[in-house]
């Protein structure tokens, strides 16, 4: 059960966990509370929507008893008004979206956190759904030379920007899987660059405080600079970071969210089909 639950879990891991686990014997409930608990964890719409057949079983039999996970049928109806809701969402039916989110904050409130936050995305998703970004604006790179997002993605299919300032913890923790990125993307024809967010201080400008942290890190992407007027987060509506944003050469946005949510390999997959996400 520990390993059905644990949080380093991948997707292959864990579906050869439950066959082992339903060989031996381990409640179904249980083998399903795991799966939904996995997906719910990594913010995997594929896979909920995969398993909800499984989900919708477990609502009709579950037993207070032999729960490991939920505490209640009202909790597993409420994930899967909430899976519904994203299977509305990824088909950009806004009635159906709205009916299925308000029902699982209904039949579930502790967890309305969650749900609100697919309320948020949801509409983020049809704000950028609707934009289009212009590449051309001047930037200059964390060395002060010019240039342009446009100049940046050349010929290439898409261009992934990564948001991120030296005082955001989490930005500096994903710095290894940003150059990861920037190795495995470019042969899929998707430039990868590093867009810093910092602001000038007395003791640096914001280039020089990029350019510290591009040769600590020791990154050979692209290593761009915001300029103070914040034109793109204005216009992608960036709260927080770290950010992703996948942009089209039209300047469409493809995807615009944290760097982990596996939906960005989603739409990465949508450039290229060959494209496999880490751990695959």
């Amino acid at each position: 059960m520990q390993r059905l639950f644990a949080q380093d879990t991948t997707e292959e891991d864990l579906q050869s966990l439950a066959k082992e686990a339903n060989k031996i014997g381990v409640p179904r409930q249980q083998i399903i509370e795991a799966k939904l608990v996995w997906g719910l964890r990594h913010q995997s719409t594929p896979f909920l929507l995969k398993i909800l057949p499984e989900v919708e079983i477990l609502a009709n039999s579950f037993d207070p008893a032999s729960a490991a996970a939920l505490p209640n049928v009202a909790a597993v109806k409420a994930f899967i008004a909430y899976i519904k809701a994203l299977k509305a969402g990824e088909a950009q039916d806004a009635a159906g979206f709205k009916q299925n989110i308000l029902e699982a904050i209904w039949l579930n409130p502790q967890q309305a956190q969650v749900f609100i936050q697919a309320i948020e995305k949801f509409h983020l998703e049809a704000k950028m759904a609707a934009l289009v970004i212009d590449l051309k604006i001047p930037l200059t790179t964390s060395m002060g030379e010019a240039t342009t997002l446009s100049d940046q993605l050349g010929s290439g299919k898409a261009l992934l920007l990564d948001f991120w300032a030296s005082w955001c913890g989490p930005c500096m923790a994903l710095m290894p899987a940003l150059k990861e990125k920037a190795k495995m993307l470019p042969s899929h024809g998707i430039v990868v660059a590093a867009m810093n967010k910092d602001d000038g201080s007395a003791e640096a400008t914001a280039e020089a405080t990029a350019e510290r942290i591009r040769q600590e890190q020791n990154a050979t992407l692209p290593w761009l600079v915001e300029p103070a007027e914040r034109p793109y987060t204005k216009a992608l509506e960036i709260a927080t970071i770290p950010r992703m944003v996948l942009l089209s050469p039209e300047g469409k946005v493809l995807f615009n969210g944290h760097p982990e949510d596996p939906a960005l390999w989603v739409a990465l997959k949508k450039v290229d089909p060959t494209i496999e996400a880490p751990g695959h």
